[in-house]
């Protein structure tokens, strides 16, 4: 009998889980990654940014096999993401389950599963959302894996996995397969980072052997890192801008996150099962932390997906503990307030196409129908990219800073189309008329990167030529 009923809620939870997924699922791309990851997707080529590193080369090999099928190549990433958004429900209930028991582990399923960033971010074609469960399914057969060396096998061979697909999450996986390395027998801790090491050498040289060889990827790895290093010191670093606060909806949601979080971890520590969450704060969760606040931007939200994952067990300790035997009602109405408030921003954000995708499909018409030149602002370079290999685009295409540094003159005026982001009309002088593109779901913005939220289509736009040719 009880097994039927826990056949039964999970049943019921997983089509909740699917229904949410699907609901949030957008008809378009939004953001630059996005793009580069789609355009790679059709042209792999990791030493001219397609993808940028470190290459998500598996990220990209499941893309292609998907977009074999018969899918664009965003839908195909989509949809791998729509998948591992809603599979994770069982790695998050397996990783928690020994440290928080079964129900508190659904509820930690759930908390995670409601809550804004993993959300909105469950259809996109980042690879954050497939990363974030391949990791926690790691962690899951390693923590389980007591009496089981195969676990620790299947453990190894999931690290792998999530750090071909996302190898930002190197470090966590390492620090987390050496913590529990160390607890097993020799044995068994030879299986365990053996083929964690294998599989990561055999991917790295598949890598190496798609791009060309370690010469060419060494000196696109150094121009990208000197580029990303060199805008890390503009980025937003406070806990109310950061990805965090952002990926939770509010800063409020962000100390009470936080607060929960170390009740739990008083209540663990009293229940004696500090041991089965070290691998999990220390090997997996610092090493990210370090990342994403070191070596990345802290203000992206979708950098905050493992963060959540790798917390939530412990913030429904903390609710058990508040509200004893009513914690399953602070769970419950946690997740109808928040379905409350994103459930009616769903249906924009599945049916509307988003502004730079919209935008550049409209700037291409105009610029066919007056026979002219489509103006790019830089920083759509990306987007353009992605629709040129998926689709050639049969009208001249010129980026606006090769105008500016005088590599090229600005086009007749009559002919011009300038499609370009807020604050990046610095050429223009004047425009016949304006189209705007923008959103107005509010989570969009809260949860964007700042950017390709507003954008114009200045037709009969006259540009201002450089006044000083650049080397």
């Amino acid at each position: 009998k009880d097994r039927r009923l826990d056949l039964g809620l999970t049943l019921v939870l997983l089509a909740l889980v699917i229904a949410s997924r699907l609901a949030a699922f957008p008809v378009s791309i939004w953001e630059q990654d996005e793009a580069v990851f789609s355009a790679a997707v059709i042209d792999f080529e990791p030493t001219d940014n397609r993808p940028h590193p470190p290459w998500f080369p598996l990220w990209i090999g499941m893309g292609k096999l998907v977009h074999m099928v018969g899918l664009e190549p965003a839908a195909a990433l989509q949809v791998i993401s729509l998948v591992f958004s809603i599979w994770i429900v069982f790695p998050l209930t397996a990783l928690w389950s020994p440290v928080v028991g079964r129900r508190l582990a659904t509820a930690s399923a759930v908390l995670f599963l409601v809550a804004p960033g993993p959300w909105f971010f469950s259809g996109r074609a980042f690879s954050g959302t497939a990363a974030t469960a391949l990791l926690t399914a790691a962690l899951a057969c390693w923590i389980q894996a007591a009496d089981r060396p195969r676990w620790l096998t299947a453990g190894s061979i999931l690290g792998v996995l999530a750090v071909l697909v996302r190898p930002h999450y190197a470090p966590a996986i390492i620090g987390a397969a050496l913590m529990i390395g160390f607890r097993v027998p020799a044995r068994s801790r030879l299986r365990l980072l053996a083929t964690l090491t294998i599989g990561l050498c055999l991917g790295a040289i598949a890598l190496v052997i798609a791009g060309g060889g370690v010469a060419p990827m060494w000196s696109a790895m150094e121009i990208h890192a000197d580029y990303h290093f060199s805008r890390l010191d503009q980025a937003e670093r406070g806990l109310a801008g950061s990805g965090f606060s952002r990926s939770l909806g509010h800063p409020a949601l962000v100390v009470a996150w936080l607060v929960l979080f170390h009740i739990g971890m008083i209540g663990v520590y009293g229940r004696g099962r500090w041991k089965d969450i070290t691998p999990i704060l220390f090997g997996a969760l610092l090493p990210l932390m370090v990342v994403i606040y070191g070596l990345s931007n802290p203000a992206h939200a979708r950098y905050a997906l493992p963060v959540l994952a790798l917390t939530c067990g412990l913030v429904a300790i903390g609710l058990e503990r508040i509200f004893r035997k009513w914690w399953w009602v602070a769970v419950a109405g946690s997740a109808a307030v928040a379905v409350g408030l994103i459930g009616p921003q769903l249906t924009a954000y599945r049916s509307t196409l988003s502004p730079p995708v919209a935008a550049l499909e409209t700037a291409i018409d105009q610029a066919w129908d007056v026979q002219g030149t489509l103006v790019v602002d830089r920083s759509l370079h990306a987007f353009v990219v992605a629709r040129e290999l998926r689709q050639p685009i049969d009208v001249p295409v010129v980026f606006d800073h090769l105008i500016e540094r005088g590599f090229a003159t600005p086009p007749d005026a009559s002919g011009t189309v300038f499609l370009f982001d807020a604050g990046h009309d610095d050429i223009l002088i004047e425009t016949e008329s304006r189209m705007i593109f923008t959103t107005e779901i509010p989570l969009v913005r809260t949860l964007s990167q700042d950017r390709f939220l507003d954008l114009t289509v200045a037709t009969g736009a006259r540009l201002e030529e450089a006044s000083l040719v650049e080397p």
